[in-house]
């Protein structure tokens, strides 16, 4: 490839342009310009990969912000702690609950979509957002738990609540207990797993009606 036009402009020689038209690739080549890292250098399946990979970050940053939305209702309840939470409390936390927990469906299922080389990276701040999750809905049960345990006479919806938050208890302490989660979780939140119990045990004696799960007769 002939140049034309050279000229020394001090200790520096300035070339003209090449005697005829130059590839992209070509050009790249004799300026030593690395090739591009984008999806458009990849293979296709690469750049599926890619792709995922992308969306999956993206979908973690929801999932963080839906979170620190559960965490700050929770502080609210604490922050009211000689107040009973009132049903609305109960309403607004159980709406961000069922939109993290399907959230992080959609994501688990995005992520067994990867290779097991470019898994590891993103499940592992999966994990660490799962937890949290399910340590903050520990945290709200709780506070909904205590409130209930100290009222002298059961308010109206307790039933409800009380049902509600035996479950998210039992499904929080079963999956912060989980092996894949071991090193994750603080040791505070663990210990707040067992206080659940008692408080559990406190409501039972007080109110067991609440448990009375059967079908009313048809007339």
């Amino acid at each position: 490839m002939a140049w034309s036009g050279g000229a020394w402009h001090g200790s520096r020689l300035v070339l003209g342009c090449p005697s005829r038209p130059v590839s992209a690739r070509v050009f790249r080549t004799a300026c030593g310009s690395p090739r591009p890292s984008g999806p458009s250098s990849m293979s296709p399946r690469e750049a599926q990969e890619f792709r995922v990979v992308q969306e999956l970050e993206n979908f973690l940053l929801l999932l963080e912000q839906r979170i620190i939305a559960l965490a700050k209702c929770t502080l609210i309840l604490q922050r009211h702690d000689d107040l009973p939470p009132r049903f609305d409390d109960f309403t607004r936390t159980r709406s961000l609950t069922s939109e993290c927990l399907a959230f992080s469906i959609v994501i688990e299922r995005r992520i067994d979509q990867l290779p097991e080389p470019r898994q590891s990276r993103v499940r592992d701040r999966f994990d660490t957002l799962t937890v949290r999750i399910w340590a903050t809905l520990l945290e709200g049960s709780l506070t909904f738990l205590k409130a209930i345990a100290r009222e002298e006479h059961l308010p109206l919806g307790s039933r409800e609540v009380f049902l509600h938050e035996i479950k998210t208890l039992y499904d929080a302490y079963n999956t912060l207990n989980q092996e894949r989660y071991v090193g994750k979780v603080e040791e505070e939140t663990l210990r707040k797993c067992k206080s659940a119990e008692k408080i559990l045990h406190k409501i039972i004696e007080r109110a067991p009606r609440l448990l009375d799960l059967s079908v009313p007769q048809a007339d």
